[in-house]
């Protein structure tokens, strides 16, 4: 009897601790399947956001060939096709950041925001000659709106069989009746609230402006060969409107490189990348002061040498508008 009483309490002193081990194996199990899930998914997102940086530098490539001598329209429609490539990558990657899960895969997807940001504001400002604001930035990731389903052949066949009818009544009753009846329908359809594909976060647009500066400096450095370029050909004597415009555009650039650079150098304490973008930032700003110094002095020493004008247009094109500094010249083009 006492040994039946032991083994009875031996069985009853086993079970609680398999039950232990069975509710560990099943918790630790849980974390398993729940780490896959988040790696899993990272990896989904960090794929989509290099896809998005990809075809960002590409738009970024496309708006760049305004200095090559294409018309902006031309330019702005290539641009509008990448931004709607782009705008099936957004789809895409909402669906694996929605709700808490963007903060979670933040810097995961960062990288791909800014490059984006950094190929819209460029977009907005050969168009605008500005920046972009943040609420700005924000409604350029709206989708879309959704077009309206076709109408069948049977309502349609009603419709024109109605018009002449409704032209009839419309004949009777007063202009401005007719007009007050539509804009309910119209109001209802654009007042459906389209969400953005994701958040634009304040430091993911300050590092798309801080790398704008790069494309801007390109950009000078562009409209410096062009005019050097127009006055061999002697169309900038005399204030000619081409060779005006691109002294304004040297000069816009410049003031608004600086403008970024007295509103941004407050703010390197706060974000962990800025001060890294403010060094080329500074190293972009003094290659378009450096090309503005070539454009106006050495352009008005040399106006009479056409030869030496070639030289320093072909040396300042194959340099990058680089001056001593060679290091921000090749930080700029890695970053691009």
């Amino acid at each position: 009897m006492s040994a039946q009483l032991s083994t009875d309490a031996q069985v009853n002193s086993q079970v609680p601790s398999a039950t232990r081990a069975d509710r560990l194996m099943s918790s630790f199990s849980a974390f398993r399947t729940e780490l896959d899930q988040h790696q899993a998914q990272r990896e989904r997102i960090v794929k989509l956001s290099r896809d998005v940086t990809a075809l960002s530098k590409q738009l970024i490539f496309a708006l760049h060939r305004i200095a090559s001598g294409k018309g902006i329209q031309t330019v702005v429609r290539e641009a509008e096709g990448k931004m709607k490539d782009l705008r099936v990558l957004f789809a895409k990657l909402q669906g694996e950041v929605q709700g808490a899960d963007f903060w979670r895969y933040e810097r995961s997807v960062s990288p791909g925001i800014q490059e984006y940001l950094e190929g819209f504001t460029f977009y907005y400002y050969l168009q605008h000659h500005s920046l972009p604001t943040l609420e700005e930035a924000q409604a350029s990731l709206i989708p879309p709106p959704t077009p309206p389903p076709p109408a069948s052949e049977a309502p349609a066949a009603g419709a024109s069989s109605s018009a002449a009818n409704d032209a009839s009544i419309s004949a009777a009753v007063p202009t401005e009746q007719t007009e007050d009846a539509r804009p309910p329908i119209s109001d209802s359809a654009e007042q459906e609230p389209r969400e953005p594909y994701f958040r634009v976060t304040i430091d993911d647009y300050l590092g798309g402006v801080a790398d704008l500066t790069g494309e801007l400096m390109r950009l000078a450095i562009a409209s410096v060969g062009k005019n050097l370029s127009a006055s061999l050909a002697g169309q900038s004597g005399g204030g000619g409107d081409e060779g005006g415009g691109d002294f304004a555009d040297i000069d816009r650039i410049g003031k608004l490189v600086r403008e970024i650079k007295g509103e941004m150098d407050p703010l390197a304490i706060y974000a962990r990348w800025l001060p890294k973008k403010l060094t080329v930032l500074d190293q972009s700003l003094a290659k378009i002061e450096n090309a503005s110094y070539n454009l106006r002095i050495r352009g008005a020493e040399y106006k009479d040498s056409p030869a030496m004008l070639q030289a320093l247009a072909r040396k300042m094109a194959e340099s990058g508008g680089a001056s001593e500094r060679r290091g921000g010249g090749d930080e700029i083009e890695a970053s691009a």
